[in-house]
């Protein structure tokens, strides 16, 4: 009896202890479009405004948007991940279509081999403009770190499924064409 309730007290423990974990990783995200929104804010109270250099590539919004949100995000990360599915849509949803804000995507792979492979793909997907889908596609499809949800053949998979053109993508993840370009992202 002491043996059932001391597992029952260490799984409750678990679930509080990842809760918190949940509440901190939210809290986090929070206070980062908080900051988002008083730069926003800011920036359109100064009467002079400075260019930010970044690229158009993998981008959305206006090109001319008082503010620039650069997310640097690893395929295989979960709190990437989770980013992508709740605050980025809120962010191109009220920031980004209302021209205040252009979001810009770059590849910060940390995890591993297939975060590379992954990135590489995505690099694919934006020669025939389907970046985004594919970015989408890949956060979807993460099923932990380097367990092959994002081998070679999978991600050519994937761009069969969002309809491109597959001998040219798969050419281009075969090549390793955008091996350099992603790397010197980070």
């Amino acid at each position: 009896m002491a043996k059932k309730y001391a597992k029952s007290n260490t799984s409750k423990r678990s679930r509080n202890t990842r809760k918190q974990v949940n509440g901190w990783v939210i809290g986090l995200i929070a206070a980062v479009v908080l900051v988002g929104i008083g730069a926003i804010a800011l920036q359109q109270n100064q009467k002079k405004v400075e260019s930010v250099e970044t690229s158009q590539d993998k981008s959305m919004g206006n090109a001319d948007a008082p503010v620039v949100v650069v997310e640097y995000g690893d395929y295989q990360c979960p709190a990437c991940g989770r980013f992508a599915s709740t605050v980025k849509p809120k962010i191109v949803e009220e920031f980004v279509n209302s021209g205040q804000v252009r979001f810009v995507f770059r590849s910060f792979q940390f995890i591993g081999e297939e975060s590379q492979w992954a990135a590489e793909a995505a690099e694919c997907a934006n020669e025939q403009g389907k970046f985004w889908e594919y970015y989408e596609k890949l956060y979807l499809s993460q099923a932990g770190e380097n367990a092959g949800a994002f081998k070679k053949e999978n991600l050519e998979g994937f761009a069969a499924e969002l309809g491109l053109q597959t001998e040219q993508f798969n050419q281009c993840l075969a090549s390793g064409k955008y091996t350099e370009k992603v790397k010197s992202e980070t």
